[in-house]
């Protein structure tokens, strides 16, 4: 069984399935033809969606000029190059990810709005009347974020302290949520926090552009700084309810699956393993899935299949994803919850994505055995580094209609941070999700770094060197980040679990254990 998350080369089909096509096992990198396709499209297309946007959209043309600083390591302002460079983590041209979205929706107003400026780093123009964010990969000593930049309407800047601010203005509402609960956490963001004040105000002082630019970085990595402590303090907002989650990709082997899932037992929540089938009509393949099913439940476990991963979505006609459907059905009658959609927006899933998601949810509504299970439609990150319609806010605001936000019962995210970065970001982005979920539960329902297809990725986190550290505090920070909120169903459904659990220096479960406590 292929366990990597590859894209389906364009010969060839991903996993299989009754009626799929044969060579199921034939799979690319698709996160690498990401970086070297879409974003190619993306650029191209750049200037007509972009009027097109305006249009629709509710814009109009531009009306303010702003101008943004940035620093490199040795202290100075760096040009537009300069600061690609920074942004790409030396990528080139693909690692070029600044998008100008909808400060409110996070929704794609412009791709590539940066351009050079005689003066400044960077410039760029927005809008009337809109309240505009720009959004890139950025970093600080704590690895590679996504920085969403709320813009003033015009004028010169440092891009930094703006990213700053925007972090510091939104943490405090957090605060005040934990502070209801741990007083004593709540305390030691205040103090964090206080550190970030100071901070802003001397970019208040500054009397040049570079002092600005020089003061806006410390600012950033002090709010860098809070807002990961924050993340991690904030999952003991956790709902009582709420699922430590991890993937399955292959069935493990004899007494594997207790092993597997006890050390999750420390965290004091509900384990929920995802169960990724390939082959539906593979009497052997279901009947180890079977078995494991049968084992986690005899562990306390709860199981959620996976209906189809997104790499092999695109390989089914109508009538063999019927079969797939209803073969898994009679197979996991007793499953507890079914992901009905994996990484919707993402390109590879095709163009009928959404309406094998909608026959996948009306199959199982209509058997009485599965009538009751919580169905999943999980979402694909990213919102500048590939083609427009895929950026997430921007897919949803075009395809969850009230059609699939009807079958759906719990609205998830699938991160890879190596190539779509979060970090500083999540909290912001969660909180998004939310909205769109309009009163349903949200998970992260998909997570992984540092696989040895997704570490070709441009951006790193936690250590540039140390993976497997690397791999540590992404985990721990993407749970807590995800569990931490009322409305949290489960986190962080890591994709390489086994792998990551048996083979690395040190196991994944310890950092999902310590994620998921918060502190």
């Amino acid at each position: 069984m292929n366990s990597s998350r590859s894209r389906p080369a364009a010969s060839g089909p991903g996993c299989g399935g009754p009626g799929a096509p044969a060579g199921a096992a034939g799979t690319a990198n698709r996160r690498r033809f990401l970086a070297l396709a879409a974003a190619v499209i993306a650029l191209l297309a750049a200037g007509a969606v972009a009027l097109v946007r305006w249009l629709t959209r509710g814009g109009s043309k531009p009306s303010g000029r702003i101008q943004l600083d940035a620093t490199g390591p040795d202290g100075e302002l760096v040009d537009l190059d300069g600061l690609r460079r920074i942004q790409t983590n030396g990528a080139g041209d693909d690692g070029g990810d600044d998008v100008l979205l909808d400060s409110s929706t996070l929704e794609v107003i412009v791709m590539g709005p940066l351009e050079d400026d005689e003066e400044a780093s960077a410039a760029l123009d927005v809008p009337e009347g809109r309240a505009c964010a720009l959004a890139l990969s950025w970093p600080t000593s704590h690895g590679y974020s996504v920085v969403i930049v709320d813009l003033p309407e015009s004028g010169r800047h440092s891009l930094a302290e703006l990213a700053a601010r925007g972090l510091h203005l939104r943490q405090e509402p957090r605060v005040r949520a934990l502070s209801q609960v741990d007083p004593a956490a709540a305390d030691r963001m205040r103090a964090l926090r206080r550190a970030t004040t100071t901070a802003l105000s001397a970019c208040e002082r500054a009397v040049s552009p570079v002092d600005r630019a020089r003061a806006g970085a410390q600012a950033l990595e002090l709010a860098t700084q809070a807002q990961l402590d924050l993340d991690r303090a904030c999952a003991i907002l956790a709902p009582d309810g709420a699922l430590l989650g991890v993937t399955f990709t292959e069935p493990p082997g004899a007494a594997g699956t207790a092993r597997a899932v006890e050390p999750l037992h420390a965290a004091g929540r509900t384990t929920m393993v995802r169960l990724v089938i390939e082959d539906a009509s593979n009497a052997s393949e279901i009947a180890d899935w079977q078995r494991t099913l049968g084992e986690l439940h005899d562990e306390g476990a709860r199981v959620m299949v996976q209906v189809c991963d997104s790499q092999a979505l695109d390989s089914y006609d109508e009538t063999a994803w019927e079969q797939r459907v209803a073969a898994l059905i009679e197979a996991f009658p007793d499953a507890d919850a079914w992901e009905i959609g994996n990484e919707l927006a993402g390109e590879w899933a095709g163009q009928q994505a959404v309406e094998r998601t909608l026959a996948a949810a009306r199959a199982l509504r209509d058997h009485p055995a599965t009538a009751a299970a919580p169905r999943v439609v999980t979402l694909y990150y990213q919102l500048g580094q590939a083609e427009e319609a895929h950026s997430v806010f921007t897919w949803a605001a075009d395809n969850l209609d009230d059609e699939l936000l009807g079958v759906t019962d719990v609205l998830g995210l699938s991160v890879y941070p190596q190539w779509h970065p979060l970090g500083a970001g999540a909290d912001r982005v969660l909180s998004r999700l939310v909205e769109l979920a309009a009163g349903r539960p949200v998970a992260l329902t998909e997570l992984g770094y540092g696989a040895e297809d997704l570490d070709d990725g441009p951006w790193w986190f936690g250590s540039e060197s140390d993976v497997s550290g690397a791999r540590a505090r992404v985990a721990a920070q993407l749970t807590a980040a995800a569990l931490g909120r009322p409305q949290a169903w489960g986190a962080p459904f890591w994709w390489y679990y086994l792998q990551d659990e048996q083979d690395s220096d040190r196991g994944v479960s310890q950092d999902l254990v310590a994620g998921s406590e918060g502190g």
